[in-house]
């Protein structure tokens, strides 16, 4: 069975953003479209596993940009809300990012899976109750 990994997204999927409402429904969409799909893949035995992964903050350039207007736009006023974030939070590494991938790929068991990768509790599954059928 193939493997498909979708989208990083942080945890925003999982908590929500004040200062993102857009960003912070898309990343739920995320979540909900991944798993909607990895129950079609499974019902229309398309062969391919459709998984997950949330990280929560990365080490990227990306976030040592916060305090750029050309990068931040008007969400600029909020990088002292953000670096609270990232300082209470963490910030992860990509390796660890990397790792957790690999595992997405490598198991043929997930379809479906929500991945969050945090520094709290490093790679783990978000879980759902299963559908009644």
């Amino acid at each position: 069975m193939g493997a498909l990994l979708k989208n990083n997204i942080r945890n925003c999927a999982f908590l929500h953003s004040p200062h993102q409402p857009v960003y912070t429904a898309t990343k739920h969409g995320v979540i909900g479209f991944t798993r909607a799909m990895a129950d079609a893949s499974t019902q229309g035995n398309y062969g391919v596993r459709i998984n997950v992964l949330c990280p929560a903050f990365v080490d990227t350039p990306l976030l040592h940009s916060v305090e750029h207007e050309d990068n931040m736009g008007k969400f600029v006023k909020f990088k002292d809300d953000f670096k609270r974030s990232m300082h209470k939070f963490g910030v992860l590494q990509p390796s660890l990012i990397a790792e957790g991938m690999m595992k997405l790929i490598m198991d043929s068991s997930l379809n479906g899976a929500v991945m969050k990768i945090t520094c709290s509790k490093g790679i783990h599954f978000h879980t759902y109750e299963p559908m009644s059928a």
